[in-house]
């Protein structure tokens, strides 16, 4: 176009050139995701079944199925990664309790329930473990002399 040489040609407006229309003034994908994955998370503290959560959340937010399997493994990952975290909080919690109900058991006179509860701090302890239990077992060695004479 040699009559526009020299010229600047107006670009029409798009939402790749025109700031105005590249904000909508909702909520980020980042946060919808979280918000999401955070639904997904509540859903699987409650059970069901894996498909019948991805529907769920499909249902209410408008998703796909398959986007909806997405957050549920995001969730999923989220939850167990604080299971691992919270693991050995929880595992002092669970001793404590025990070493409780133990102490009610003897004084009641519950001494069935005092021995489930002692196997079971010792399993916790490690007491009961493969190598520990092997090394602890009796050795039982029979030798027989042959005292018959030859002849």
């Amino acid at each position: 176009m040699p009559e526009l040489e020299g010229q600047e040609v107006e670009k029409p407006t798009t939402v790749g050139n025109d700031e105005s229309k590249r904000w909508r003034g909702g909520p980020s994908s980042q946060s919808k995701i979280e918000e999401r994955v955070n639904y997904a998370y509540a859903l699987l503290l409650r059970g069901d079944t894996r498909h019948s959560r991805a529907l769920e959340a499909s249902k209410k937010f408008n998703i796909s199925l398959r986007t909806a399997h997405e957050d549920i493994k995001k969730a999923m990952e989220l939850l167990s990664k604080e299971r691992s975290e919270d693991r050995a909080e929880l595992l002092n919690i669970i001793t404590a309790n025990r070493l409780a109900l133990l102490n009610k058991a003897v004084r009641k006179g519950n001494y069935q329930v005092a021995c489930h509860l002692l196997d079971s701090l010792g399993r916790a302890a490690g007491e009961l473990d493969p190598i520990t239990e092997a090394s602890a077992a009796p050795l039982l060695r029979v030798e027989i002399d042959d005292k018959r004479q030859p002849g």
